[in-house]
């Protein structure tokens, strides 16, 4: 019996340093495709597991063509064809309609427009001055002609109806009994107008005639006289109905009008005694900016 347990002693001996040679070996039983273990030699190559190849693509075709008359070479390079099943992207075609011609635009810079105005506002600002003299009665004997200045504000340069707004003032010399020999008739006022259009645009340019009337209020003043003791009152406030008509120019910006006015008065105090009315025409030009 010692002796058969002995022999089976021996036997599991043998097994169990088989099976520890075995755990120590790190090429056993590991799986292909797993990852090497580390310390462990190279694992020798599996030509059933070799990881698939990329298939390079195929190289690009070249087309060379020659003419006889014109023995030039021309070199196509082709793309390659994508393998049937590949999703194609394509990217849609813009709206014409959101890219407008900037020739069409009237946002752009002055002066590149083609059917629309270089203004956007469609105003400007004008400064100007010219002739005027009074049309009447008496007051026409005791004057010379003298001169006006402005400044107007206008709206809707570029449109069929327009509006005006603007500063007059003016001065004239003045003779009478009872006044210094320099005396001077000067007036200040306001005025507003209902302007008629007719634009003409020739590319960045404008050519405009127009006619306007509107009201108005003004103020006389005899001024560098110590003394006042003519028929002549020192002040004088009337209301002035001005009516003309005149052509305006405008260019990247640039604008001037030339223009006839006439103002009829009304509620006229200036000649004391022998009364008479303080209608006036001028004539004159201005310069300015539209924007």
């Amino acid at each position: 019996m010692w002796k058969s347990i002995s022999v089976a002693s021996t036997f599991g001996v043998a097994f169990l340093s088989i099976g520890s040679a075995l755990a120590a070996d790190p090429m056993m039983d590991v799986p292909p495709g797993a990852p090497p273990v580390e310390g462990a030699p190279p694992r020798p190559i599996d030509p059933d597991h070799l990881p698939d190849r990329v298939t390079p693509p195929p190289p690009s075709t070249t087309t060379t063509a020659t003419t006889e008359s014109n023995p030039t070479t021309t070199t196509e390079v082709i793309p390659p064809s994508t393998p049937a099943g590949t999703p194609q992207t394509t990217q849609p075609a813009p709206d014409p309609s959101f890219y407008p011609d900037a020739r069409n635009n009237q946002f752009v810079e002055r002066g590149f427009g083609k059917t629309y105005p270089g203004s956007v506002l469609g105003a400007g600002v004008l400064l100007g001055g010219g002739v005027q003299d009074f049309s009447r009665g008496n007051i026409r004997d005791m004057t010379r002609t003298g001169g006006f200045w402005s400044a107007r504000l206008v709206a809707g340069t570029r449109e069929y109806v327009g509006l005006e707004a603007a500063y007059i003032g003016s001065a004239q010399s003045i003779s009478s009994l009872g006044l210094d020999n320099d005396a001077v008739l000067m007036s200040n006022g306001a005025e507003g107008a209902l302007r008629l259009n007719l634009p003409i645009v020739r590319g960045a340019g404008l050519f405009e005639p127009f006619a306007f009337g509107g009201a108005g209020w003004s103020r006389f003043h005899v001024a560098r006289t110590a003394v006042n003791t003519s028929d002549v009152a020192s002040n004088d406030d009337v209301l002035s109905i001005p009516y003309g008509a005149g052509m305006a120019f405008a260019y990247r910006g640039f604008m001037a009008d030339a223009r006839f006015t006439y103002r009829s008065t009304f509620y006229n105090d200036l000649l004391r005694t022998t009364g008479g009315s303080l209608d006036t025409w001028s004539a004159g030009a201005q310069l300015g900016f539209e924007f």
